[in-house]
């Protein structure tokens, strides 16, 4: 089950839009997400397990995530689901 759900729109000017690791640690290349080229869309982003090992480096995937993209106009931030513990530490920040 996913413990976080959101949705965001942005914008891409280059049609180059991509998820990178935050410390450039991704083990692969992954694929560009805004695949109708340069223009809005709208991401829904679930995630799970990221109350496993906050504050460690484990030796195996503790978090997993689901991104969802599509072409649509602008939109509000929308939350489907908040139910992690970091995820709420982090939005009390």
């Amino acid at each position: 089950m996913w413990e976080e759900i959101v949705e965001v729109s942005l914008h891409s000017v280059s049609g180059e839009l991509r998820v990178r690791g935050l410390m450039d640690d991704l083990d692969e290349e992954l694929p560009v997400l805004s695949f109708a080229g340069p223009g809005d869309y709208r991401l829904r982003v679930h995630a799970r397990g990221r109350d496993t090992a906050i504050d460690l480096a484990p030796e195996e995937v503790t978090e997993w995530y689901l991104v969802q993209v599509w072409p649509a106009p602008a939109q509000d931030v929308a939350v489907l689901r908040q139910t992690g513990t970091y995820g709420a530490s982090v939005r009390t920040r």
